[in-house]
């Protein structure tokens, strides 16, 4: 097992679904962006029980979070949880495959960190590996190519499928500025 998977020891149950296995990153991830809040539950090897999120210190305390806290982000979660970079939402076409299955949607936000893209296809599965293209569109100009693995899923009861959170990895640099590019450009708007 790799370090990386070593780490993937956190789940959460919130919005009657349970998600992980989870690096503790990730589960800050859905802590910020409201995923999960104070009163859901997590749960991580070495607990006797599922917990709910407010009486976990480790996660609950401001000072926990080893990532950076923008001023704009300092209020948005109680628990102090931050993600790696700024998060906007964006509407994008995308394909994204693994090798095995192939869907196509869109991007609903994005950050140099990850993205989020919803697909009535729903083919993956946490930790799976996907490459997504973007489509040339509004936001982000020209076609783009980023490659990542599946942190976080969500299916919404009575609606086909799925939506899923892709941290991004080696991200080449000329990605990355067109990335933060589209993110001032919208957070004046």
């Amino acid at each position: 097992m790799a370090a990386h998977d070593q780490d993937r020891v956190w789940f959460y149950y919130a919005q009657e679904k349970q998600v992980g296995p989870l690096d503790v990153h990730a589960l800050r991830d859905a802590i910020a962006d409201g995923s999960i809040g104070a009163e859901d539950y997590v749960y991580k090897e070495g607990f006797a029980d599922w917990k709910p999120l407010k009486d976990v210190p480790e996660l609950s305390s401001p000072g926990a979070s080893r990532r950076t806290v923008s001023s704009r982000d300092a209020g948005a979660s109680p628990e102090g949880a931050q993600r790696k970079g700024e998060r906007l939402p964006i509407h994008e076409l995308v394909v994204a495959h693994n090798g095995s299955h192939v869907a196509t949607g869109h991007l609903s936000n994005i950050s140099v960190s990850g993205v989020f893209f919803e697909t009535p296809d729903a083919v993956f599965a946490l930790n799976d590996e996907v490459k997504i293209t973007l489509k040339e569109g509004r936001g982000l100009g020209k076609p783009m190519h980023l490659a990542g693995i599946i942190v976080r899923q969500s299916r919404d009861a009575g609606r086909d499928g799925a939506g899923y959170g892709l941290e991004l990895r080696g991200i080449d640099e000329a990605a990355r500025s067109r990335i933060l590019d589209y993110i001032k450009r919208h957070q004046a708007s």
